[in-house]
């Protein structure tokens, strides 16, 4: 009962700060579900508390069917929010900066910067003394490709890696994309590891993971054909998810599954959601707290 007290404190507490940006720590099933209730937050609400997880508990495994689901994108999808409103930060801060039509040596040091980031120019390239035709180049790839990846496509991609959050990766490296590691000699060794496989990356957090998925959907160009759909069809998740056919060995395959994970599932009817407004965001970790008996 004193236990139980306790975590309902909490609870209240993070409920009462208004804006719900008081900082809740959870670790369980029960523990993340009624921070939730007590939110008034269901899986499928366009206004989703800012309530983050550093790592997905595993718990998760002893949940089937529907409520798995629903638990995981409870999960995912704050952070998924989260990181897109970085990205539109950073979009909105360097669009502005490039569209100047002189560029002073701060303005070249930024946009270097960014636009290395996401392979628009080579590393280490001078652009002080480019043509106004390769300024409109790189200004165009600016805005083409830091843009918000759409919540469904992220849900529905993390889905489809993790087994819905269950994978082994997820636990032992908070990986949910399947990254390999930069170093092939680090990481999480996969089962049948026949000797010349990369190894699984080993991410800090769940948060890291997602950040390296969206870098990576905005800057390879595997990926060009999504974000040309993204920017072109920006409403139209059936056909966005048809720019992964680079994304798997299955190829082709992949883009039905992708598909049908988001339709059947429902995970398209979370696409509008956005964060509660709030200055900064809680990390809420995975760690040890008093929970409901």
């Amino acid at each position: 009962m004193k236990r139980y007290s306790a975590f309902i404190s909490l609870l209240l507490l993070f409920f009462c700060s208004g804006n719900l940006r008081a900082d809740l720590f959870v670790s369980t099933y029960e523990e993340i579900k009624s921070a939730y209730d007590l939110a008034g937050s269901t899986w499928n609400n366009e206004k989703i508390p800012r309530i983050f997880v550093q790592k997905i508990p595993e718990e998760i495994k002893k949940l089937e069917g529907v409520e798995r689901r629903q638990f995981f994108i409870k999960l995912l999808l704050p952070l998924v929010l989260l990181e897109n409103e970085k990205i539109t930060a950073e979009h909105d801060k360097i669009v502005p900066i490039a569209a100047k039509k002189e560029w002073n040596a701060e303005d070249v040091k930024i946009i270097s910067e960014i636009a290395e980031k996401y392979n628009i120019i080579d590393e280490g390239q001078d652009i002080s003394a480019i043509t106004e035709d390769e300024k409109e180049k790189i200004r165009y790839f600016l805005d083409h490709k830091i843009r918000p990846v759409p919540p469904a496509i992220a849900i529905g991609q993390a889905a489809l890696e993790s087994g819905w959050g269950t994978s082994r990766f997820v636990f032992e490296g908070n990986n949910l994309f399947g990254h390999v590691s930069p170093d092939p000699t680090k990481g999480i060794k996969p089962k049948n590891w026949s000797g010349k496989q990369r190894h699984i990356r080993i991410f800090d957090s769940i948060q890291d993971s997602i950040s390296a998925y969206m870098l990576n959907l905005n800057r390879n160009r595997a990926y060009n054909k999504f974000r040309w759909y993204r920017r072109t069809h920006p409403n139209n998740l059936s056909k966005i998810a048809e720019g992964f056919d680079k994304y798997a060995i299955i190829k082709e395959a992949y883009i039905g599954r992708l598909q049908s994970v988001m339709f059947k599932f429902g995970v398209h009817r979370i696409n509008n959601a956005k964060l509660d407004s709030g200055e900064s965001a809680n990390v809420i970790e995975k760690v040890s707290q008093p929970h409901i008996n």
